[in-house]
């Protein structure tokens, strides 16, 4: 074994959690993955695939050239899907006995990332409804991805902790539905067969390739907003005993005046109902909002395959989950309330762009860029779930990601300069090496501070 993983602790607790990834690799493929896993958490900002070698990857092993690492990405022989189920079996292992009552969720978006350039494949210019640099067309790539949700304790309290599955790079020709219920898909199939799943996602993805999923998967439920000219009906109406058909929906429901919108939450009139819509054929669970009820364009409809009475939490449970809402009204807006919980992909996609280093990748093709963001997700995964796979970290639980990242990464670095450091020694006993160390972890420091 490399004295790299006896010698360090933080070195050898990663070895340990990410050691569920290698199973389908082989030696020197499982220790490229590991050692760049090691260099995105250790820098704390990168710059490319090169920048990591030269102030990482080349001084823990100068044997391994750059284009081995290339190599890993654009050509290693590894399962993108094997590597996203690891994480999901990881993150509901960290569910305690108290909070195994509590809904888990996955939760689906894309993203756009702008790139300068044309030589990176899949480069299109896509309709951006945000217009980030102030257009409604941003040229770059498209991102599918996936979160899951998981209910953990931090100091005795409840919380839900948000961790990326993985993303998938969309091309031109492909589409993002089939894409996403692809990857949500293989994650439910990571799942122990009686735990369920809520789908939460936005008005986007509540058709085609997804309502498909949910509809024929008992494992998967959806709660998701929808488009507002959204067709529904009354449940049907009771047997008339008449020859012929039975009705299988009811009359044509108005949102603006078949809902009573009585519920006040914050600034918004809410209304629920159960109802009949094209989208399953069984009955779904609907609730309209609304912040002007005299114009029609701030009216939003939300529905969900799962009926609040079915999901068994008791009324301590339900005040915990939904602190927010009226105690009366808990149990019928559930469903609007557990919606909130999508705003989690935001802050995951907010967090990878922004101290992550998501968009910096030098890689041209599609497998390279797709390894790069998918190692960033198995990476940031670690970080927020390695304090509640090993007790030793426990005093990081509530620390956000970067903090996180930040105290790994240095304890990373400094276990990489004493090895390095012992290496030298080994070599050449002279004051000249112990100068040289010393000059490379000066320089380190001055260039990460």
């Amino acid at each position: 074994m490399n004295p790299l993983y006896q010698n360090g602790l933080t070195i050898k607790s990663l070895r340990a959690y990410f050691a569920p990834y290698f199973a389908e690799m082989t030696r020197p493929t499982a220790d490229n993955f590991f050692f760049l896993l090691l260099a995105i958490i250790s820098i704390q900002g990168i710059q490319s695939i090169r920048f990591l070698y030269t102030w990482f990857l080349k001084r823990i092993n100068a044997s391994r050239h750059l284009n081995s690492y290339y190599y890993l990405l654009s050509e290693g022989k590894m399962s993108r899907s094997l590597l996203n189920q690891v994480t999901v079996r990881i993150a509901l292992s960290c569910i305690p006995k108290e909070c195994s009552n509590y809904p888990i969720f996955l939760i689906i978006d894309d993203t756009l990332q702008p790139k300068y350039g044309t030589h990176f494949e899949e480069y299109q210019l896509m309709f951006d409804h945000a217009c980030h640099n102030g257009s409604n067309y941003l040229k770059g790539h498209c991102f599918v991805g996936l979160v899951i949700s998981v209910p953990v304790e931090v100091e005795g309290k409840l919380r839900y902790l948000s961790v990326p599955v993985g993303y998938r790079l969309r091309s031109k020709n492909e589409n993002k539905l089939e894409l996403a219920a692809n990857m949500v898909e293989q994650a439910i199939q990571a799942f122990p067969k009686e735990t369920k799943a809520i789908l939460l996602c936005d008005s986007w993805y509540p058709k085609g390739a997804i309502r498909m999923l949910v509809s024929s998967d008992s494992q998967l439920e959806l709660i998701a907003n929808v488009r507002v000219d959204t067709a529904l009906y009354d449940l049907p109406p009771a047997p008339t005993g008449k020859r012929g058909r039975p009705a299988k929906k009811g009359s044509v429901l108005n949102y603006q005046t078949d809902f009573e919108l009585h519920t006040q939450i914050g600034d918004y009139m809410v209304g629920t109902r159960k109802v009949i819509t094209n989208l399953f054929p069984d009955p779904v669970y609907a609730t309209v909002t609304t912040y002007n009820s005299d114009s029609a364009s701030s009216y939003r409809i939300f529905i969900s395959t799962i009926m609040p009475e079915d999901i068994l939490l008791n009324d301590h449970e339900l005040e915990i989950l939904c602190p927010e809402l009226p105690e009366a009204d808990r149990n019928r807006l559930l469903p609007y309330c557990l919606y909130g919980f999508r705003w989690a992909i935001e802050v995951v996609f907010y967090e990878q762009k922004t101290f992550w280093s998501f968009g910096k990748y030098m890689v041209r093709t599609k497998n390279g860029i797709e390894s790069y963001v998918n190692f960033l997700a198995i990476a940031y995964s670690c970080v927020q779930l390695l304090p509640f796979k090993q007790e030793k970290y426990a005093h990081l639980r509530g620390e956000s990601s970067q903090v996180k990242k930040q105290l790994i990464g240095m304890a990373i670095q400094q276990e990489v300069f004493f090895y390095t450091f012992v290496l030298s020694i080994e070599n050449r006993i002279n004051s000249l090496a112990l100068i040289k160390a010393f000059e490379q972890w000066i320089e380190k420091k001055h260039n990460f501070l």
